[in-house]
């Protein structure tokens, strides 16, 4: 049985991991010719003449890897966050570009919580990052989202 994981449950300053995804070079291509198609996130050749030396991930496909991170830790068969929506996304900072091959890994850490003025439900401000192989922030950004809390019997 999945056990949820409510608003009550989080705690300021833990951090939780996301699991460990790849940014593959064929779909990292694929996203950036559909939705982002600078030469240096889909062209392999103008890529290599670019400041960046060679192909680099579209912000939007390492957001999605993010997302594909995360999912390992609110949405699993074993745990489920009680997760109601997301509110906003402040401060998201590109620090480093994503390559082909790059290992990533989320880590969220919760800054704050506060209960909303609608019953069942709180407030929550972490701070959202992902890492590569090397223990390098890729990208960063707050997110403040609602959560529900625990029922009462």
């Amino acid at each position: 049985m999945q056990s949820l994981v409510y608003f009550d449950d989080l705690v300021d300053g833990r951090t939780y991991w996301g699991t460990e995804c790849c940014a593959d070079k064929e779909e990292m291509l694929k996203y950036a010719r559909k939705n982002d198609p600078w030469p240096f996130h889909a062209d392999v050749e103008a890529a290599k003449k670019s400041g960046f030396g060679g192909i680099i991930a579209s912000g939007g496909y390492s957001i999605t890897l993010g997302y594909r991170s995360l999912t390992g830790l609110y949405n699993t068969p074993e745990t489920a966050w009680a997760f109601l929506g997301g509110l906003k996304w402040p401060n998201l900072k590109f620090h480093l570009p994503v390559r082909p091959g790059d290992r990533l890994r989320a880590r969220m850490t919760i800054q704050s919580k506060r209960k909303s003025s609608k019953p069942g439900r709180g407030v929550v401000t972490a701070l959202t990052e992902m890492l590569n192989q090397d223990g390098d922030v890729v990208y960063s950004h707050e997110v403040i989202f609602l959560i529900a809390t625990r029922p009462t019997a």
